[in-house]
C-alpha cells in the first residue's frame, strides 16, 4: 500500500465515485480503477461495491477512509514542518474574519505583520462566521477571527476582548439629544439590521427579545459601512460596535447611545483546526492579534 494508492482511494471515497476522482486527480477512470484494484488485492478486502449506477463504500472501505484521512493529514503536516525549516522568508497565511473586524480592528495588526514579515503573503477573506468556520475546518483557511459563539469539537478556540455594541441613531433624530435610551425608546425606532444568517444578527435579536422588543425593520443588509451611511442619512437606526463610529464627517451624522441598564457586548475569538499543523507564519499573526485585541487563555469547544 503506497501513498499514491491512498490518495486515489481517498479521492474516490470522498467524492463518491471514480468519475469525480479522475477529474480531481487528472487521471483516467481506468487508472483510478487499477489503483483501487491493486489496493484491494494488497488488503485482501473489497473497498467499493456497485448498487445500480452508484459506487458505495463497503465496511472495509469506510474503515480505510477514516485511516486515510488521518494518514494524509499527517503527511501534509510533515511536509509543512519540513518547509518551516527554511524560516519565514516565504509563505502564505490565510485569515478569515468578518467585515466589521476587518475594517475597524485589523488594519494595525496587518500593518505590523507586513512590516515584520514582508515576504509572507497575506490572504484575507471576509465572510459570515458560519462560512469562515467551515473554511477553517476544510483547511481553506489557516486562522479565523470570528464572533462567538462557535461550536465544533475539532476546533481550538482562543477568546479575545469583548466590545460594546451601541444603538446608532441619525444625529438629527429627536432621541439623539438624550444621554441614554430606554427600552421603550427602542420600540419607536425603525432598524437597519444585518442579515438573519449572521451571528451578529442573532446576538441583536436575542438581546432585543430579552428586552421584550420586536424590532421594526426598515432594511436588512450585510455591509456595515452601508448601514452606517444609511443611518447617517436618517433612514433608520441600527446596532453597531462602539469603535465603528469615529470623528469624520460621515460619522458625525451618527449618534451612538447605550440603553439604560441593558448593555450589549460581543466577543471575538481566534479559531484554528486542532489537527492542523500551525506554521510559524500563522503563529506570528496569531500572537499579534492576541496582543492587539487582548487575548485570554485558549480553550477547546
Amino acid at each position: 500500500m503506497d501513498l499514491h494508492q491512498i490518495k486515489v482511494f481517498y479521492a474516490a471515497a470522498k467524492s463518491g465515485g471514480f468519475t469525480r476522482a479522475s477529474q480531481e486527480l487528472h487521471l483516467s477512470q481506468s487508472t483510478i480503477s487499477q489503483h483501487i484494484k491493486q489496493l484491494e488485492d494488497t488488503l485482501g478486502a473489497q473497498l467499493f461495491m456497485r448498487v445500480g449506477k452508484r459506487v458505495l463504500l463497503t465496511d472495509a472501505g469506510h474503515l480505510l477512509r477514516d485511516h486515510c484521512e488521518r494518514i494524509l493529514q499527517d503527511v501534509k503536516n510533515a511536509e509543512m514542518a519540513i518547509r518551516e525549516l527554511s524560516g519565514m522568508q516565504r509563505g502564505k497565511v490565510r485569515l478569515g474574519t468578518g467585515a466589521t473586524t476587518l475594517i475597524y480592528q485589523l488594519p494595525p495588526v496587518l500593518e505590523s505583520y507586513q512590516a515584520r514579515y514582508p515576504n509572507i503573503e497575506l490572504v484575507i477573506v471576509s465572510d459570515t462566521t458560519d462560512v469562515l468556520i467551515r473554511d477553517v475546518q476544510a483547511q481553506r483557511l489557516d486562522l479565523g477571527l470570528v464572533m462567538l459563539p462557535v461550536t465544533g469539537n475539532d476546533l481550538q478556540l482562543t477568546p479575545l476582548c469583548e466590545e460594546e455594541l451601541l444603538i446608532a441613531l441619525p444625529s438629527r433624530h429627536p432621541l439623539a439629544r438624550k444621554t441614554a435610551l430606554t427600552v421603550n425608546d427602542l420600540r419607536e425606532l425603525r432598524f437597519i439590521l444585518y442579515e438573519k444568517k449572521t451571528v451578529m444578527r442573532s446576538l441583536i435579536d436575542n438581546w432585543l427579545a430579552g428586552l421584550g422588543v420586536t424590532p421594526q425593520l426598515a432594511m436588512v443588509m450585510e455591509n456595515i459601512e452601508a448601514i452606517k451611511s444609511l443611518v447617517g442619512a436618517g433612514l433608520g437606526a441600527s446596532v453597531l460596535p462602539a469603535h465603528a463610529v469615529g470623528n469624520d464627517a460621515l460619522d458625525r451624522k451618527v449618534k451612538m447611545l447605550r440603553v439604560q441598564r441593558h448593555r450589549l457586548h460581543r466577543q471575538l475569538a481566534l479559531v484554528t483546526l486542532k489537527s492542523a499543523f500551525i506554521p510559524n507564519a500563522v503563529s506570528a499573526l496569531s500572537e499579534l492579534i492576541l496582543k492587539e485585541l487582548g487575548g485570554k487563555k485558549g480553550r477547546t469547544v
